[in-house]
């Protein structure tokens, strides 16, 4: 209730001000603090070594994934197999390659990639293993668990066939 009050009684710029330490440099002083840093940026975004730059990679496409999964809308594009291959891209190796390093026959995962086969748990694992736990198990499920949700809910032809198979309903 106090917090309410507070911010009735208060702009934002106040409550700002109460809570954020002034800098106290005049505007030329601040334009040239800023030079300093995005230089300093820079320089560190620059000197990154290329086992950073995975890393960075692999957080990027692992928060993509997050996106997707927490999305309430299904999206065709973003398809297990789409964040798949992304992974491997991002490896820089070809799937024979990959499919060796996981063990995993190299048809098989060009199945899996084009949605012709549905992923199980060993490979979700593996994957997780692969990645050294950047990108975990779960979320590789939680992608196909999405893509297995929705072909359920829209396949029409494969709720015809089925009817068939129901007797009586309630």
């Amino acid at each position: 209730m106090k917090q309410v009050n507070k911010r009735q009684q208060h702009s934002k710029r106040e409550l700002a001000e109460a809570n954020i330490f002034p800098h106290g440099l005049s505007e030329k002083e601040k334009q040239e603090a800023d030079k300093e840093l995005l230089a300093l940026r820079s320089e560190q975004w620059n000197n990154r070594s290329a086992k950073d730059e995975l890393r960075d990679s692999l957080l990027q496409l692992k928060y993509q994934m997050e996106d997707v999964i927490n999305s309430s809308i299904f999206r065709n594009d973003f398809h297990y197999g789409y964040f798949l291959s992304s992974y491997i891209r991002l490896l820089r190796k070809r799937q024979k390659e990959f499919a060796q390093e996981i063990s995993v026959d190299e048809t098989r995962l060009s199945r899996i990639i084009n949605q012709k086969e549905t992923p199980n748990d060993e490979l979700f694992i593996r994957l997780e293993l692969h990645s050294k736990n950047i990108i975990p198990a779960l979320y590789w499920f939680r992608l196909a668990e999405k893509e297995k949700a929705h072909e359920i809910n829209t396949d029409q032809e494969k709720r015809r066939k089925e009817r068939k198979y129901v007797l009586k309903t309630i």
